[in-house]
């Protein structure tokens, strides 16, 4: 047996080797066991790892060998993956908080990677691990990460493509395929958006054949079915506009992690300037009496001026369902707590019942 490592239970099963729950050098740890051919994975993660330390990375503690078996010591994760959250978590009112949250820190990891000149290679949900409670992400396996020497130089060549086809770039699957690469990294974090705003595995509603994907991501002519499919997912608008940049088929039109990091950073910012504006207003606070609203469109427009008055945008673009405000009407009060649905609009359906909408348009009643 491995003098360093002790096994418990199996976390679970991969193509390669199986995860244990158990202890490295008397700390809890996840250990991952290898067959001796598969050793090399194992050596490639150490080999990229060994000096990395940041929080939404995963944690290293070294690897042995025992009778032709690798033993491959890691932080231990204890409250899942990103995959098994978005299928138990879809519709939960709290989702897209959440998730929100965890594409914030798989940028941030990813960019503490690219910085060290480090493409992770194989960005997917089940890669990034979430801490318990807090659902903080770590992304881990970094079995095919590579070092990029020259990422604006010259493209260099693979024999085979290398990654899980669901979440490989374009330039990836095409003959023959490019190396992993920042850009291709952004890609994967693009589909993993897209799982998170479907539900499901990239493309699987299009393509739920792998082979037939393959090939499709092999031709620019399909550039145009990827995009209609990113344009068609629901979601915050600001999560549906970053799908669409990230899954561009040009390389040098998708974001930089920094960047993408940036704009959460700024929605967030813009929320607690809502949540601190309207923390202090009382429930039937909003309503303005008859002066005032005259007073308002005086102010704001003069009868001289050429003004295109639009109708109020749907709320379907804005990630509420049509279908559950139709049944309502507004009552032109707004939400206010100290929470993140601060601020939303009010409600009164058929029945009587009032209630306003999540992020991902299920209804909140509120108590009497």
């Amino acid at each position: 047996m491995p003098t360093k490592c002790q096994l418990g239970s199996i976390i679970s099963h991969g193509s390669e080797g199986v995860v244990y729950s158990g202890s490295w050098c008397g700390r809890p740890a996840a250990i991952k066991v290898f067959p001796k051919n598969y050793a090399y994975r194992a050596e490639a993660d150490v080999k990229i790892v060994t000096n990395l330390n940041h929080v939404n990375i995963i944690k290293y503690f070294g690897m042995e060998y025992e009778q032709g078996s690798a033993y491959l010591g890691m932080e231990y994760i204890t409250g899942g993956n990103l995959c098994e959250f978005i299928g138990k978590q879809f519709t939960s009112s709290s989702y897209w908080t959440i998730i929100c949250q965890i594409l914030a820190d798989v940028a941030r990891g990813m960019i503490y990677l690219h910085t060290r000149n480090i493409a992770q290679g194989d960005l997917k949900s089940h890669n990034i691990l979430l801490r318990t409670d807090t659902y903080q992400a770590v992304i881990c396996d970094f079995g095919i990460s590579r070092v990029v020497e020259n990422e604006t130089g010259t493209k260099k060549r693979n024999q085979t493509a290398k990654g899980t086809i669901r979440w490989m770039a374009p330039e990836i699957c095409a003959p023959p395929p490019e190396q992993s690469s920042f850009a291709s990294d952004v890609w994967s974090y693009g589909c993993i958006i897209l799982e998170a705003t479907s539900g499901r595995d990239p493309w699987l509603d299009q393509f739920q054949d792998d082979s037939i994907l393959f090939r499709a991501l092999q031709r620019k002519e399909s550039a145009p079915v990827f995009t209609q499919i990113c344009t068609n997912q629901s979601g915050p608008s600001h999560i549906r506009k970053l799908l669409l940049e990230c899954c561009s088929w040009s390389k040098a039109s998708r974001p930089r992690f920094i960047d993408i990091l940036s704009r959460f950073e700024t929605v967030h910012d813009e929320s607690a300037f809502m949540d601190e504006n309207l923390d202090q207003m009382s429930i039937d606070s909003t309503h303005f009496d008859e002066d005032h609203i005259k007073d308002y469109e005086r102010n704001s427009f003069d009868e001289n001026d050429n003004v295109e008055i639009q109708p109020i945008r749907s709320l379907e673009n804005d990630y509420v369902p049509k279908s559950n405000i139709s049944k309502g009407r507004l009552t032109g009060e707004i939400f206010t707590s100290k929470g993140s649905a601060s601020g939303r609009a009010i409600y009164e359906g058929p029945q009587g019942g009032r209630y306003y909408l999540t992020a991902g348009g299920s209804k909140v009643y509120l108590h009497k």
